[in-house]
């Protein structure tokens, strides 16, 4: 009596083991879903901002910069497919490809223009500025479905901060389109988007959530760099008509975007 007891209690622990070890893998491997697909609309926006100083400066660093990033778009992609397969349709991997090599043809043609002819075909860039936001938004509604289906269990400072981040490629990419072109009025990226400055308000309150929920610590120390930064710049983006020195903005959204890839990856491995 006793043996069976003790073997039925073996059997059913190792059944609760084997199911929490799945319930641990799929979390993994929801995670690591979610982190790719964010950071390929990270790396598409940046991409994109990478591009409008190409355009202005036929600058070969430049261009090797859009060909990493676009690169690193790739493998994302790739691994979002791979991964995705128990989480979304067959149909809505498709779209999300689609959409991408819409996108990535035409940051091809546009490169090509100024690369050939040294200049850009400001209709060709204002569709690809269109088909940037068109791939991000297909990415962000497949993140959060996948989210809540596969009920991946992300922490809220995670997802402020790759909010925060989203948004900041997104605003640097347009700040750049305004910066590097004769023709601002026509050359300012996507359209029937917020104006820079209703998004650098909106930037405004994801920082100071951030900064809010840190606590203490490294990640503390992290927030206040974000903050700091953010404040040297965030008057040029409200003011986004004025004049400034485009690579000084340039130079601090990207040091912010470094910063909150920072913080995530500091939450994630906490």
């Amino acid at each position: 009596m006793n043996d069976s007891r003790l073997r039925i209690h073996t059997v059913l622990a190792a059944m609760v083991l084997l199911l929490v070890s799945s319930l641990s893998a799929r979390a993994d491997e929801g995670a690591a879903f979610l982190r790719e697909l964010h950071e390929f609309r990270l790396n598409n926006f940046m991409a994109l901002a990478t591009y409008y100083r190409y355009s202005a400066t036929s600058d070969t660093s430049a261009e090797g910069n859009i060909k990493e990033l676009m690169g690193e778009a790739t493998r994302n992609l790739q691994a979002v497919s791979e991964s995705g397969a128990n989480v979304l349709t067959s149909d809505q991997l498709a779209s999300l490809r689609n959409e991408f090599n819409t996108f990535s043809q035409l940051m091809a043609q546009n490169v090509s223009d100024v690369t050939e002819i040294g200049y850009p075909d400001l209709r060709l860039v204002g569709e690809m500025a269109n088909q940037a936001v068109k791939l991000s938004n297909v990415a962000q509604e497949l993140y959060t479905q996948s989210r809540e289906s596969s009920q991946t269990a992300i922490k809220p400072q995670v997802e402020t901060a790759r909010s925060a981040s989203v948004l900041m490629a997104q605003m640097l990419s347009r700040y750049a389109a305004r910066s590097y072109s004769p023709v601002t009025q026509t050359f300012q990226g996507a359209s029937g988007l917020a104006p820079l400055d209703q998004q650098a308000r909106e930037l405004d309150v994801l920082i100071t959530e951030f900064v809010s929920a840190a606590g203490e610590g490294s990640l503390q120390d992290t927030a206040v760099e974000i903050q700091t930064k953010w404040g040297f710049i965030r008057e040029s983006y409200i003011n986004y008509n004025k004049q400034n020195v485009v690579f000084v903005i340039e130079r601090y959204s990207r040091a912010i975007l470094k910063e909150l890839n920072l913080a995530v990856d500091s939450l994630q491995n906490a």
